[in-house]
């Protein structure tokens, strides 16, 4: 994961919903807050369905995720997660997260995106290049 300042920060406050009996975040609400993320840091630009139409897209689809729990989070903490944009190939880009409660490294993730779009009534990958030059110029 980069050390570089993130691209952008979204803050979410646990609350006993997103816990299990154990009285810790449910492992899949990580992935709810990760795209949360990702979709808070596309408002920007209007919103996903508005930077997808700029590109001539239909969605920045999500091709591959991963992640690693470093600590557990609780009901009442403030979990801040970071994005970072750190790979970007021809058809796809890579998003990496990390997230905090204080200072303390409580998840890293990934998702792997690309841009889909409808070529001859299919969906397919396109290009990103467009894409990387309004949201990583």
């Amino acid at each position: 994961m980069p050390t570089t300042k993130p691209k952008h920060t979204c803050e979410i406050v646990i609350t006993f919903g997103d816990c299990d009996p154990a009285g810790i975040v449910f492992y899949p609400n990580f992935y709810r807050f990760i795209d949360r993320t990702f979709h808070d840091w596309l408002r920007q630009w209007g919103s996903h369905n508005t930077l997808s139409n700029r590109v001539n897209g239909l969605a920045l689809g999500l091709i591959e995720s991963g992640a690693q729990f470093h600590h557990v989070v609780r009901d009442g903490d403030a979990l801040r997660v970071d994005l970072q944009i750190c790979d970007w190939r021809s058809k796809t880009f890579r998003v990496e997260y990390k997230a905090y409660v204080a200072e303390t490294l409580c998840l890293t993730a990934f998702e792997v995106r690309g841009l889909f779009q409808s070529i001859d009534n299919k969906i397919k990958a396109a290009q990103v290049s467009l894409l990387k030059t309004i949201i990583d110029p």
